[in-house]
């Protein structure tokens, strides 16, 4: 019968074995701050800057349906990764910042 279990344990303890963890775990955890980051809400002030936009100019454009928006209240909160996707609007000055 074989024993993998000792040449499991073995290459386990092993410096390839332990990069490769690294390596995965990593990538894992950058992905999902990547993910939290996307998917974080954000203000009125904070999306018109990462549009570069006037908040008022922000607001008409959620009012023409052209920007993607949800209310808490009285308040617009905005996915970051909604805005990421939208094309400036036309009457927008200045240009787009993608790092918000």
């Amino acid at each position: 019968m074989i024993d993998l279990t000792a040449e499991l344990t073995a290459w386990l303890r092993s410096t390839d074995a332990r990069t490769l963890m690294r390596e995965i775990v990593a990538e894992a955890v950058q992905s999902e701050i990547r993910s939290a980051l996307e998917d974080e809400m954000i203000d009125v002030e904070a999306a018109a800057a990462m549009m570069a936009m006037t908040e008022g100019a922000l607001r008409k454009a959620v009012e023409r349906g052209q920007i993607p928006c949800q209310r808490v209240g009285k308040r617009l909160c905005f996915r970051r990764t909604d805005l990421l996707r939208q094309p400036p609007p036309a009457n927008a000055t200045g240009t787009r910042r993608l790092n918000g």
